[in-house]
């Protein structure tokens, strides 16, 4: 006989008729590391291989109503911890933003916060390594000024140490005004077409803030600029 799942009922439904005694153990089809618990062909819950060990789940095993919340709460780590794992494999991530990535998922705080904790704990996350990759990065790859970074990583959720720490090394490692040459010259074209030189000194000073460069470092760059632009 095929298992059934006690079609227009919801799983809440389940806690009214605890308790029941696991009957059946199936592996999932979709997943051979989940499985699926069942009772007189009665789906009762899916859980992790993981879940099924820790709580020496088997045939006979009777599901009470206080187990049940248990397996349920376990399950809701596993998918958070399993969401976290596979966001982090695609690129890092601040906690913060991971955060807010797994409230829009649905699942509550109380369980975010203590999987958070545990990737912390364990070296999964850490919010100054990461503050400190992201502005080198952006700084290496993106050709941003400190001020731009920093703007990144306070959205980004991160604390104003951790923020000021990463992008104070930045700055010292950076030569910012030869970047800000470079910036321009790439440009040259575009701004060799504003003829006014006053006006063109403007809009290569609101271009070079706008990546993030302070004014006292546009100013250092605008003598170099201006020599290279006429070359």
């Amino acid at each position: 006989m095929d298992k059934i799942s006690y079609s227009g009922r919801t799983p809440d439904d389940l806690q009214d008729d605890l308790p029941l005694a696991i009957t059946d153990i199936s592996v999932q089809k979709k997943n051979k590391e989940r499985f699926s618990l069942y009772h007189n062909n009665r789906f009762l819950i899916g859980v992790s291989s993981q879940t099924l060990m820790e709580y020496s789940l088997q045939k006979g095993v009777v599901l009470t109503p206080s187990l049940y919340q248990k397996l349920k709460q376990a399950e809701e780590l596993s998918a958070i911890k399993e969401s976290c794992f596979r966001y982090l494999s695609r690129r890092d991530h601040a906690s913060f933003e991971l955060k807010n990535k797994l409230i829009k998922k649905g699942y509550c705080e109380q369980g975010i916060s203590g999987v958070l904790n545990e990737l912390v704990e364990k070296g999964y996350l850490d919010d100054e390594q990461f503050a400190i990759k992201f502005a080198r990065e952006k700084a290496e790859l993106n050709r941003w000024g400190p001020r731009k970074i920093k703007s990144a990583l306070f959205k980004k959720g991160l604390s104003k140490n951790i923020v000021e720490k990463a992008t104070k090394t930045i700055a010292e490692d950076l030569q910012q005004d030869q970047i800000c040459v470079d910036l321009v010259l790439k440009r040259k074209r575009h701004f060799l077409r504003e003829e006014d030189p006053y006006k063109r000194k403007q809009k290569i000073y609101i271009y070079l803030a706008g990546r993030g460069f302070s004014g006292s470092v546009i100013k250092q760059s605008m003598p170099l600029i201006e020599e290279q632009l006429n070359v």
